[in-house]
């Protein structure tokens, strides 16, 4: 069984920084979240599988300013 998730890093500032994971969230909905400004001042988004740390940061911020430039 593959396990994977997605780690959210914002950063809020004086409040410090806040990891969000949530293992049912898909890499569709953080794109979602990003376009609706839910997921502000993000410093990293890491894709995990199966032990595998990936940094996503990049091309899912360019995939939701391409879907949100479509909109």
């Amino acid at each position: 069984m593959t396990h994977s998730y997605y780690v959210v890093m914002q950063d809020f500032d004086r409040i410090g920084l806040e990891a969000v994971v949530q293992p049912e969230i898909t890499r569709r909905e953080v794109i979602s979240r990003l376009r609706t400004r839910e997921y502000k001042n993000v410093e990293f988004i890491h894709f995990i599988c199966d032990g595998t740390v990936t940094d996503v940061t990049e091309e899912i911020e360019r995939e939701a300013a391409v879907l949100e430039d479509a909109a």
